[in-house]
């Protein structure tokens, strides 16, 4: 926020420091943390800091939620970060200095980062192979209405502790779930609770008017179908024993990283190119929108790899368009921004659906956590890029995501396969895709 010195027998400046008697322009905000407490000058740093430290607490949330999902189960621990996210964002709102405000929105950050995991991968475990590329575009919708929303909120609650109360006591609502939906079937099958698994499965039959009489017996078969090898409980560090599958992790590592730094960097890159912080915020959230409607068809018609390769390409020809266009064509500037924006998100969302597709049930959240500190890395690093001066920021976020192709070559396809349960499934992915590079060679 700006700010105007009052000096006695001088005139007033505006943002000159140092300064002892700031007058803020609450035009746009009545109160934020700045004016709260007292950040600017010297101790303007601390708004930046504050900030990632809540992104730091999303980098936690995600790898520790993802570990302990793998462990205790989907449903309990989306539970618990959504209780996590509520209390400690309300208490945002009360902390009396800013150490233990920055420390809370931290705690904030753990629970918002275990509870977008956690949601994610139980609702894909919930449907059957033929849905998965709809429930993946659907799970993201509410998002982007939540994005178009917030500055409607945000207009209406100029006040910091008042908007923070008011996006944060909703989510007391979501434990509530705990008693509304059920389990994973996967996860429940996967890790021996054979009874539990058949007492959802059958609920499901039920609801969708399909005999429950041979689920029981189906489930009983897939279970002894696995060896004891097969359903032995993994640990994330033995992924690393297996050079195609850890490639495939590093891979998708990168890939998150740039999808990371590209998407949130864009995002603030728009914002420069922007004065208006509520038209701006509610414009970006409508463009993509449109995006992830449209993936629901792409999804379908295209494989994997087809659909990842074209959305990052494209995110970093139309960054490259963007520095292109001269600066009074401003305009033009934000709409292809805008545009390319769409695709990095895209690229997102095709991102958490190859992910949950190559990596087995035991260790599938831990990897998502693990994938989503290279997105929380990218997206730190991302401000940096900003502080340069346009053009070349938008240069570095359009080459890194071309080069970002190549690593989406390197994975396997994994379109109409079922969710890995094992290891060995896995690596029945990976031969699938050096087997078909071989044929084609032959050919």
């Amino acid at each position: 926020m700006d700010f105007i010195c009052l000096r006695e027998g001088a005139n007033s400046s505006k943002n000159v420091c140092p300064c002892d008697n700031p007058l803020w322009d609450r035009s746009v905000f009545t109160e934020t943390t700045q004016t709260k407490f007292g950040l600017y000058c010297e101790s303007i740093w601390l708004i930046s800091f504050s900030q990632s430290m809540m992104y730091i607490g999303l980098l936690i949330g995600a790898l520790l939620f993802g570990i302990l999902s793998d462990r205790y189960g989907r449903l309990s621990m989306f539970t618990l970060s959504c209780l996590i996210l509520s209390v400690s964002g309300c208490l945002v709102s009360f902390m009396p200095t800013l150490s233990s405000h920055t420390f809370m929105r931290s705690i904030e950050g753990i629970g918002a980062g275990g509870a977008i995991i956690t949601a994610y991968v139980l609702c894909i475990e919930y449907c059957g192979l033929r849905y998965r590329e709809i429930v993946t575009a659907f799970f993201h919708v509410p998002i982007n209405i939540s994005h178009m929303t917030l500055p409607g909120i945000s207009y209406s609650l100029r006040n910091c502790d008042a908007f923070q109360l008011a996006i944060s006591i909703p989510v007391v609502f979501y434990v509530s779930l705990r008693w509304l939906i059920m389990e994973s079937p996967k996860w429940l099958m996967d890790n021996d609770h054979i009874d539990e698994a058949v007492r959802v499965m059958e609920k499901f039959a039920s609801f969708n008017g399909i005999s429950c009489e041979n689920i029981r017996a189906q489930i009983e078969e897939y279970h002894t179908q696995r060896s004891t090898k097969a359903r032995r409980q993994i640990k994330f560090w033995q992924i690393f024993k297996h050079k195609k599958i850890a490639m495939n992790l590093f891979y998708m590592s990168v890939i998150y990283f740039l999808c990371g730094m590209g998407y949130y960097g864009v995002s603030q890159y728009i914002g420069k190119m922007s004065g208006d912080i509520h038209a701006n915020v509610a414009i970006s959230g409508a463009l993509l929108l449109p995006g992830t409607i449209a993936a629901i068809f792409l999804l379908k018609l295209l494989n994997r790899r087809t659909f990842l390769i074209s959305t990052i390409f494209l995110s970093g020809v139309f960054m490259i368009v963007t520095i292109c266009v001269p600066f009074h064509l401003n305009l033009i500037r934000v709409v292809i921004a805008c545009i390319c924006n769409c695709f990095f998100f895209m690229s997102f969302l095709i991102g958490f659906l190859f992910a949950v597709e190559l990596f087995p049930t035991p260790v599938r959240n831990s990897v998502l956590g693990f994938l989503s500190v290279s997105s929380r890395v990218g997206q730190i690093i991302a401000p940096l890029i900003n502080s340069l001066p346009e053009n070349i920021s938008g240069a570095v976020f359009g080459v890194f995501a071309l080069s970002g192709t190549v690593f989406c070559y390197l994975l396997p396809e994994t379109k109409d396969t079922e969710l890995p349960s094992s290891l060995d499934d896995t690596k029945t992915l990976t031969r699938r895709r050096t087997t078909h590079a071989a044929n084609v060679a032959i050919t």
